[in-house]
């Protein structure tokens, strides 16, 4: 994902370094540099993006989520396996100690860690001023959540402390919106606001959920997955997991505003705030829930001028 957006950026400094070629009175002029012509604009762009918190309680562990603890903890082996790493870490525990979560201790207002996101798009420009967007974006997610372990008779202490799990989602989530956009062209020649108001397609797909099992010193020892890679078989030594995929497709609204900051006829930089309340194919507590999730970015657009120049 970083590779991409510094790509974005390498691109956004090459085209600036052509760009400086032309002249600055023939550069901004009116004509060349809004949409009264027809075409397409065609856009890369880069920058961060802040996933709704709603749909990151899917990663809490919840045994009412798809998803959840239970999934190991009702386990025979790994169970085992989670005992053994316990009493090899934390000598004052016993293999004959119960070990187990409470529902009550894990986290209800996890929230998803800044993400970066790259986007693709181009617009066919209608008529003066309005276009037709289509663009994709994409972003990979994570939250981060702990939970500590209950053993069964165990005060903790400063010198007894009580096992912790990190809990840690990874999810792709891929964007596709169909959006009318306009451009106030009369606002300023060189910094023209627009706004884009649209429909939403997406697509969720965890890659990765995982129960940690941390060492005193807050280091990895045990890992575990909470994906029902067997299709709901107890797992026993020697299975093979399936294909089976967590996430899938939904729908929402889109929009976006920001600024066309001319360069000259051929290329502006657009810097753009996203947003889209979107219905995601994760179902925290079975719930089906619409979530606002926004971003900021900034778009290299290359006006299809330059391309019908070339075929002249």
């Amino acid at each position: 994902m970083k590779k991409l957006v510094l790509i974005a950026f390498a691109l956004l400094y090459s085209l600036m370094a052509v760009a400086q070629r032309e002249e600055i009175g023939q550069a901004v002029t009116f004509h060349d540099t809004t949409w009264y012509d027809r075409g397409f604009d065609f856009y890369i762009g880069g920058g961060m993006f802040w996933g709704g918190k709603k749909t990151a309680l899917y990663y809490n562990g919840s045994s009412h989520n798809e998803c959840g603890l239970d999934y190991i903890f009702n386990n025979d082996t790994w169970m085992r396996e989670i005992r053994e790493t316990v009493v090899k870490l934390y000598p004052y525990v016993s293999m004959s100690d119960e070990i187990t979560y409470n529902e009550a201790d894990l986290n209800m207002n996890p929230t998803y860690n800044l993400a970066s996101c790259i986007g693709l798009g181009v617009r066919y420009k209608i008529r003066d001023n309005w276009g037709v967007s289509l663009s994709y974006q994409f972003a990979r997610l994570t939250t981060v959540n702990k939970v500590i372990l209950d053993v069964k008779g165990m005060v903790p202490s400063n010198t007894r402390p009580l096992p912790e799990m990190t809990l840690r989602g990874v999810e792709d989530r891929s964007m596709i919106d169909l959006s009318m956009s306009y451009l106030f062209s009369g606002v300023h020649r060189i910094v023209k606001p627009f706004i884009e108001v649209g429909a939403q397609f997406n697509y969720v797909k965890v890659k990765k959920f995982d129960a940690i099992l941390l060492d005193e010193h807050n280091n990895p020892a045990l890992t575990l997955t909470l994906l029902d890679y067997y299709n709901g078989q107890s797992y026993v030594p020697g299975m093979q997991p399936q294909d089976v995929i967590f996430g899938g497709p939904g729908y929402g609204g889109s929009f976006a505003a920001g600024l066309k900051i001319v360069v000259n006829k051929f290329v502006s930089i657009d810097p753009t705030f996203y947003g889209c309340i979107s219905q995601l194919h994760l179902y925290p507590y079975g719930e089906k829930m619409m979530t606002f999730n926004y971003g900021a970015m900034l778009r290299v657009v290359v006006n299809d001028f330059f391309i019908q120049q070339n075929r002249q």
